[in-house]
């Protein structure tokens, strides 16, 4: 009996766990596939040993699960399941991802992130012209007119290829990523060639305007073509935008003068970032939310680093370098932090506002708090307002954790009784009389709408 309870109630929590998140994506569907009890039980049958009536019933609706489920998946995630499920069976089961699948975060009547690429494109083509004006010296008309030539184009282009008007976030995100870290790693090779040579400075700016445009690209092209998720590309711009500044950190600590030194830090530390985003990727899947909740906790506590630098010094222009390693250290403290904390936590990009919101709100209640007993000092201010902070940040991540872990309740092993209700089997028994008529020469047996057991 007992052993027929396990079996209904493993059936009744997969098929809930699958089917209550109605998204039918091919890695769901592979893992069901591949569920260790249906499996183990298959080959039983397949050995040609003998079930009991309740392993049938168990099969049996499992089947009926399986086909009800690839029903209902598009068929674009049916292509992704027969491109990827023999490398799947080559890792773990858990390790399967769904590969490109984003939420919907964009303008009211647009399906994707169409109107924010080509503001953002027209913003960056500005700068490109007025990268070009400083480059060939051109003045009077000249100047005023080819940035705005130049960021027009970069509006019409995009409007004149893109033919399906589509641009996922993945696209917008890396894409910007690419030209706001380009246009700085260009620059790091350019004084990595240069050196303290200032009359190079047209090569510096022609690097990092060269370097802004081709990452720029390159991002798109990731985003459009990779099949990753929202979160994985967060990471890899988080990692790529924050390692550089630990390396300039790094090396302002010890006093450097020369640029090259800058240069080369933030050219290495920035591949390091990237290496570092895909190990992280790798052994976490993040969401975009928890990339923006860990941003958050990363910059409250660099801030807690400048504000303790320009308390404890009397004139910032004398703060000595090595204390630019205190916001640096509290910046990536507070990433590792924020992964181990955000493990499992699968905030929404919604979720992941609304903590970096709250941990603003909190902010400023600490500072008005503060203000109320006007102190003297400064320390009070930065103090009262980064626990505030952080407490509204801790309360937050702390709700939204528990909103979204689907908790299933276990039956206390004291009590006598165990009683299971599955209405859901009055679904699934429609399905199994659908198959029963199409095989009127086999037996099959309908699922309970409840068992209960009781413990001598």
């Amino acid at each position: 009996m007992k052993k027929a309870t396990f079996l209904i109630i493993a059936f009744v929590f997969i098929s809930f766990s699958q089917l209550s998140a109605q998204q039918y994506t091919a890695a769901e569907y592979w893992k069901m596939e591949n569920d260790t009890t249906y499996k183990r039980l298959v080959e039983r049958q397949n050995a040609g040993e003998t079930l009991s009536s309740d392993e049938q019933n168990f099969i049996t609706g499992y089947k009926v699960n399986l086909s009800t489920y690839f029903e209902k998946m598009s068929d674009n995630e049916k292509s992704v399941y027969y491109k990827y499920r023999s490398e799947w069976a080559k890792q773990p089961l858990e390790a399967a991802r769904v590969p490109a699948q984003q939420e919907t975060d964009v303008f009211a009547g647009e399906r994707s992130m169409y109107t924010q690429y080509l503001v953002s494109s027209g913003i960056f083509g500005a700068l490109y012209g007025g990268a070009a004006v400083a480059l060939f010296g051109l003045e009077g008309g000249w100047a005023a007119g080819v940035p705005l030539l130049t960021a027009g184009a970069s509006v019409l282009v995009p409007v004149l290829t893109l033919k399906d008007k589509y641009v996922s976030y993945n696209s917008l995100a890396l894409s910007n990523h690419g030209k706001v870290i380009g246009a700085l790693q260009g620059a790091a090779l350019g004084f990595l060639i240069t050196g303290d040579n200032i009359d190079e400075g047209k090569l510096i700016l022609a690097l990092s305007a060269a370097s802004s445009i081709g990452l720029g690209r390159l991002g798109y092209a990731l985003g459009k073509n990779q099949p990753w998720s929202q979160g994985r590309a967060a990471l890899y711009s988080y990692y790529g935008t924050l390692m550089p500044l630990e390396g300039l950190a790094v090396v302002a600590a010890f006093n450097s003068e020369d640029p090259r030194i800058y240069g080369l830090a933030s050219l290495v530390f920035g591949v390091g970032g990237y290496l570092i985003a895909d190990r992280v990727e790798n052994k976490f899947d993040f969401t975009k939310g928890d990339v923006t909740a860990t941003g958050t906790l990363a910059l409250m506590n660099g801030l807690l680093g400048f504000m303790i630098i320009t308390d404890v010094n009397q004139d910032v222009d004398d703060v000595p370098p090595a204390q630019f390693l205190i916001p640096a250290a509290g910046a990536l403290g507070a990433t590792l932090v924020g992964h181990l904390w955000l493990n499992n936590a699968r905030l929404t990009s919604q979720q992941g506002r609304n903590v970096a919101l709250a941990s603003s709100g909190g902010v400023l209640v600490g500072l008005g708090l503060t203000a109320l007993f006007t102190p003297e000092t400064e320390t009070p201010y930065y103090i009262v307002s980064y626990v505030t902070g952080m407490t509204s940040y801790a309360i937050m991540v702390s709700l939204y954790k528990k909103q979204n872990i689907l908790a299933f309740p276990v039956s206390d092993s004291k009590a006598r009784w165990d009683l299971n209700l599955m209405p859901q089997n009055l679904f699934l028994n429609k399905k199994i009389a659908d198959y029963s008529m199409a095989n009127p020469g086999k037996r099959i047996d309908f699922l309970p709408a409840f068992s209960a057991t009781f413990t001598f």
